[in-house]
């Protein structure tokens, strides 16, 4: 009995510390397309399985829950990863018995391949089912002692056949899997942590668009300049009177207001996907330009305009305006920072002119 109890802290130890290293560098990895991503994911798994299947066969003298990893990465990080893990559970079995063997019959083999399709198989069904994930765990990891048992019996070599082996192989399992849940729970507690820290740092807190530090982000990633196509910064026009006679809290209910115009202007002329709003100062902000489809520019600030001035706000007797200055990335050497700058002049010669205009660069 002490023994048994020895072999299973042993067994389970070893896989929960393969689980807790795993699941988190899988779930907050920077995914990859292509190859690359698949090269990553495979190096990571493989000296885990490769320690899980050497331990297990030298300590407890028998292959023990060889699909345990393959389907708690199924159920807890994604379909496609699991689906992966499991194709490569059963190539590792194979390449380690035959290292152990220095041969391995057409047989061994079989059953490998055999009891690896139909474990994902039934965690493939199981996954259908709308119950919460320690659930399908458990009924996956059901459907994996029930194969090791029968491919146990068959071939000792590819898992436990006694009964001691199968109530060590049980009772790891639903350790492993307890774990494994509440570990999985502590860490969505850190996403929603980290997502709120990470909103925080990138949107203004008054108009919830994006803010400053967003916009210099932005400006240093070489794929969102790929894609622009102008930069606008708009001004609201004679806030600083309007913050001064109303009172802060109306000056900030006139920002909220007025951002959430452009905004909704802007996606329904040129799509939501098309632009990007950032609040950059005071009463300015930045709208950077992807594209604005069959739109002219000027027809379209034109019109923003004609929204801002229909704004209506309960006590607030004044028309808004704004003034604006656009400017085009490629005029620019396609550096946002100059794209930027320039924007801003046109913004002070719109200023200048009279405001409640807009003055855009030749593109």
């Amino acid at each position: 009995m002490y023994t048994m109890i020895v072999d299973i802290m042993t067994l389970s130890a070893m896989c929960i510390g393969l689980c807790f290293s795993l699941i988190p560098i899988l779930r907050f990895h920077e995914k990859s397309d292509g190859a690359e991503g698949y090269i990553l994911v495979t190096t990571i798994f493989l000296p885990l399985l490769y320690s899980l299947l050497s331990v297990s066969k030298l300590t407890l003298n028998s292959i023990h829950l060889y699909f345990l990893l393959a389907i708690l990465v199924y159920v807890y990080n994604g379909k496609n990863l699991g689906r992966l893990y499991f194709l490569l559970s059963s190539l590792v079995i194979i390449s380690y018995l035959s290292m152990l063997q220095k041969s391995v019959s057409i047989d061994l083999i079989m059953y490998a391949l055999l009891n690896g399709s139909l474990t994902y198989l039934t965690t493939w069904i199981i996954g259908f089912f709308q119950v919460k994930k320690v659930i399908r765990g458990f009924f996956s990891l059901t459907s994996m002692w029930l194969f090791e048992m029968i491919f146990g019996l068959i071939n000792p070599n590819i898992g436990p056949q006694t009964t001691s082996g199968y109530f060590i192989d049980i009772i790891s399992a639903i350790l492993v899997l307890i774990a494994v849940h509440y570990f999985d729970r502590y860490l969505d507690k850190k996403q929603e942590i980290i997502n709120e820290l990470t909103w925080q740092a990138n949107n203004d807190e008054l108009t919830q668009f994006y803010n400053l530090y967003r916009l210099h982000k932005n400006f240093d990633s070489e794929q969102f300049n790929q894609k622009m196509l102008a930069i606008a910064i708009i001004d609201l026009d004679y806030f600083k009177a309007v913050n001064d006679r109303y009172g802060h809290n109306m000056g900030n209910q006139v920002l909220i207001i007025f951002s959430k115009h452009i905004h909704q202007y802007l996606a329904e002329k040129i799509s939501r996907e098309n632009f990007d709003l950032y609040r950059y100062g005071g009463e300015e902000f930045v709208v950077t330009i992807r594209s604005i489809g069959n739109a002219d520019m000027d027809s379209l600030f034109e019109g923003l305009q004609s929204c801002v001035n229909a704004i209506t706000i309960n006590k607030l007797n004044e028309v808004l305006s704004f003034s604006g200055g656009i400017a085009y990335f490629g005029n620019h050497e396609k550096d946002p920072l100059m794209t930027f700058e320039f924007a801003d002049k046109l913004l002070y010669l719109a200023k200048k002119a009279g405001r409640k205009q807009t003055c855009i660069e030749s593109q």
